[in-house]
């Protein structure tokens, strides 16, 4: 009966984190607002500034994403690797296939970083 008991207590406390805990992939199924670029190279404010101009980057739950405003609209799938931090994309609009590091990702804010640039961006409430 003990045994009985500390696997009931085990599965619910299980379960509860589980229902709880939610996964940081849940985070990232948004809209983000592109707040800041660096890249490796430098370039002028204006042109920078002109990337960032309403550029957002959205994620749905389902797998799919889409780009908008000055860093270029595109289309197409994506897969979010939690253990290594790394966000795959796959443009349906024949441009290419990236892999970027996931530097942070919180609630509010995610920060991409691939090729030695490194994207910063805020949730859209």
């Amino acid at each position: 009966m003990k045994h009985i008991k500390l696997l009931g207590l085990t599965f619910l406390v299980g379960l509860f984190l589980i229902s709880c805990g939610g996964k940081k992939g849940d985070d990232l199924a948004k809209t983000w607002q592109v707040t800041a670029i660096k890249t490796e190279n430098d370039l002028p404010d204006s042109l920078r500034n002109a990337m960032i101009a309403n550029s957002k980057m959205a994620f749905t739950k389902n797998g799919d994403y889409t780009t908008t405003g000055g860093i270029g609209a595109d289309q197409g799938t994506y897969t979010f690797d939690e253990d290594v931090k790394n966000l795959s994309t796959v443009s349906t609009a024949g441009k290419s296939s990236e892999v970027y590091t996931i530097s942070k990702l919180d609630k509010d804010n995610l920060i991409l970083i691939n090729k030695g640039n490194t994207i910063t961006c805020i949730a859209v409430k």
